[in-house]
């Protein structure tokens, strides 16, 4: 029904429109949306930290460093967990999830699994700020002693 023309051209096309793309995305760290980017390139992480039940930090070779704010708290995250994923394409991504991975005996079991938020680019200063907390640099206000109360005194 066809020949060999029609797909030697439709080759042609797939090569000229979508291979420039594809090569695009690998050399990005991720794709930019207002929110945040959708997907950071895996092959760049360096390494992961765990913030909390809710927050985790992407540390890139480049030195770039993404917050990834999951929608949900992840029960059972936290500072010194390990997690793992799995993506296609090199590429995690927001709708990926990430699951918890615990010591048992001489091997490691499955935990809950969580979905990821959006990766927004942070300085080193709040990255610093999110690992120290929300009070580490709050300086307690000084509270005046209160004057005593003397009684009423009713003629």
């Amino acid at each position: 029904m066809f020949d060999k023309r029609f797909y030697a051209l439709a080759a042609a096309f797939f090569v000229l429109t979508l291979a420039p793309t594809a090569s695009t995305l690998a050399q990005d760290d991720g794709d930019v949306d207002e929110g945040g980017e959708r997907c950071i390139d895996t092959r760049r992480i360096s390494n992961t930290q765990i913030i909390d039940k809710q927050n985790i930090l992407f540390h890139m070779r480049n030195r770039t460093i993404y917050h990834n704010e999951l929608p949900r708290s992840c029960p059972g995250l936290r500072r010194g967990k390990t997690i793992s994923y799995r993506t296609t394409m090199s590429r995690l991504c927001s709708y990926d999830f990430i699951t918890l991975l615990d010591t048992f005996g001489m091997g490691m079991t499955r935990g809950p699994s969580c979905g990821l938020g959006k990766f927004r680019p942070i300085t080193k200063e709040e990255a610093q700020a999110l690992r120290d907390g929300p009070d580490a640099h709050i300086e307690p206000e000084p509270i005046e002693p209160a004057e005593p109360e003397e009684p009423e005194v009713s003629d």
